[in-house]
C-alpha cells in the first residue's frame, strides 16, 4: 500500500496536472481563449520541456498499416502539425487538418505541409462529406477530457469503409471519458476493427505519463 500512495503522489506532482487543471476547469470559448495563449509556446513546452513523442508514436503504429501509394488524410486536432509532420518522416501522403483553435491552425499553416485547413469542432458532426479520407490520425487531441470518445463516431465516417483511424488516448482519461466503452460498442458492432492498442510512455522528461496508441479499421 506505501508503494501504490508514493506512485499516486508522484502523478499528482506532475508538471501535466496544472495542463489538465486548466483544460478541465474551462469548457469551449474558454478552452479556445486557453490555446490561444498556448499556441505559440506549445511546442517548447510539449517537446523541449516534456519530450513529448505522441505524433512520432501514433505515425510508428499507423503507417505500415496502410496501403501503398499516396493516400488522403485527415489530421484531427492538427495543432501546430506535429503529428502529419511525423507521418511525412514515413510516407508522402495529401494531409488535410482540423482543430478548434485559429492560432494553433496559424501555426500549422506555417509549416507547408497541409493540402487545406479547416477549424472545427470534432465533438459535432464534422463539415467533411462521408468517406473522403482514406485515413484519419490524431495525437494529443483526446487527452485530459475536453475532447471525449463522442468524437471517434465524427471522426469514423469521415472515412471510407476499410480506411484506418490511427489516435493516442491520454490514459487517465481511457476509462473516465468513455474510449474503453465506445471502441467496445463499434467493435461489437462491426463498424470498427481494433488492429492495435498499446500503452506506452510518451513524455521523456516526466515519469508515469501513458498514452494508449490506437489503431482502427472502419468496416463502413
Amino acid at each position: 500500500m506505501n508503494t501504490s500512495h508514493s506512485s499516486d503522489n508522484s502523478l499528482q506532482r506532475s508538471p501535466l496536472d496544472k495542463i489538465e487543471s486548466a483544460v478541465r476547469g474551462v469548457w469551449k470559448g474558454g478552452i479556445r481563449a486557453l490555446y490561444r495563449f498556448w499556441a505559440g509556446k506549445y511546442e517548447t513546452t510539449m517537446i523541449s520541456r516534456f519530450g513529448y513523442q505522441a505524433p512520432e508514436f501514433i505515425a510508428r503504429a499507423l503507417a505500415p498499416l496502410m496501403r501503398e501509394g499516396t493516400a488522403r488524410v485527415l489530421d484531427v486536432g492538427c495543432g501546430t502539425g506535429l503529428t502529419a509532420l511525423a507521418l511525412l518522416e514515413h510516407r508522402k501522403d495529401t494531409i488535410d487538418g482540423i482543430d478548434f483553435s485559429p492560432e494553433m491552425l496559424d501555426k500549422a499553416r506555417e509549416r507547408g505541409i497541409y493540402a487545406d485547413l479547416h477549424t472545427a469542432d470534432v465533438t459535432k458532426p464534422l463539415p467533411i462529406p462521408n468517406g473522403t479520407y482514406d485515413a484519419a490520425i490524431s495525437s494529443g487531441l483526446f487527452t485530459h477530457g475536453h475532447v471525449g470518445a463522442e468524437a471517434i463516431p465524427h471522426v469514423l465516417k469521415a472515412i471510407k469503409a476499410g480506411g484506418l483511424f490511427g489516435f493516442t488516448v491520454y490514459w487517465k482519461v481511457w476509462e473516465r471519458a468513455g474510449f474503453a466503452a465506445m471502441l467496445e460498442n463499434l467493435e461489437k458492432a462491426g463498424t470498427i476493427e481494433i488492429l492495435v492498442n498499446e500503452q506506452e510512455s510518451h513524455m521523456r522528461a516526466i515519469e508515469h505519463q501513458k498514452i494508449h496508441t490506437v489503431v482502427v479499421r472502419h468496416n463502413g
